[in-house]
């Protein structure tokens, strides 16, 4: 039964984009950009497998208009990288969104290939209830090449999303290509492929085991947490999974589901924030 599910997610995900452009690329982790103490914690799901000291990814290109992607995140999970878990007590303010954009061509074409984000409230990452309680949203972004920090001005409390306002909920972060072309950015993506071919031990920061394959929400453990979303929130939830751009299995048996190589970056500042934070402060650090 299992194996059935599988294959028809698969199927389904394999069909919606299989006119996307993929290639495989190197990065470093921080690219040169990453300021220690931005913030206090932080959540991923995506691999940094270092073959030594940069990872593979790929990207993926070929949107169209109106298309949007996301990723779900929970504070609470022990995320990929080695970074320790958030507290859910204090770790509840949203600052900032990172991507990986492998062409960078909204600041060379502005209004050509923008972006919108946007954040909702979740049940559950893999649950079946769409999110429907829209929190934030960006505003026209342009990204740049490498990776691209979103500020979340103000702090967004993500305990807005419980009806207590005490617990962190599970959020939705999105990407809606709303320029006159939708064919960049080239959204950076893990890859254990190329990671497998060139004979890279498969681990991360911190030696966690990268596990593969992964699938698609309800279809196996461990599952992803991002993919395509359709074209209006939220057509496709969970999202539809993209595979590994080398997986030639009609299950995703292979090397499996992949994930947007996203971050959030959170402030742990305790129940309640008493006064903001400067953003010109938060914002020097990458200057």
């Amino acid at each position: 039964m299992r194996l059935c599910i599988v294959l028809a997610l698969v199927l389904v995900l394999a069909s919606s984009a299989f006119a996307l452009e993929k290639k495989a690329y190197q990065m470093k982790e921080d690219f040169g950009t990453e300021s220690i103490g931005i913030a206090d914690g932080t959540i991923n799901y995506y691999y940094y497998i270092p073959c030594p000291t940069y990872s593979w990814f790929w990207s993926y290109t070929g949107w169209t208009p109106g298309e949007i992607i996301g990723n779900c995140f929970n504070a609470t999970d022990e995320g990929t990288g080695g970074s320790g878990l958030n507290d859910p007590a204090m770790c509840h303010e949203l600052t900032v969104i990172r991507i990986l954009d492998f062409a960078g061509y909204g600041t060379v074409y502005p209004g050509k290939f923008t972006v919108e984000f946007d954040v909702y409230c979740a049940e559950e990452c893999c649950g079946t209830a769409a999110p429907v309680t829209h929190l934030w949203n960006s505003g026209p972004f342009e990204t740049g090449y490498a990776w691209n920090y979103i500020y979340v001005d103000p702090y967004l409390c993500l305990t807005e999303c419980d009806p207590t306002g005490v617990n962190v909920k599970p959020f939705v972060v999105t990407a809606t290509h709303t320029g006159t072309d939708g064919i960049y950015p080239a959204w950076g993506m893990d890859n254990i492929s190329t990671a497998v071919e060139t004979g890279c031990p498969l681990h991360d920061y911190g030696c966690l085991p990268a596990a593969y394959p992964r699938f698609a929400c309800g279809a196996g453990v461990p599952a992803v947490h991002g993919g395509y979303i359709g074209t209006y929130p939220f057509e496709y939830w969970p999202p539809l999974s993209f595979l590994d751009g080398r997986d030639t299995t009609p299950d995703g048996s292979q090397f499996g589901a992949i994930e947007l190589a996203w971050r959030a970056y959170f402030q742990c500042a305790g129940p309640t924030a008493t006064e903001p934070s400067s953003w010109g402060n938060i914002k020097s650090m990458y200057r």
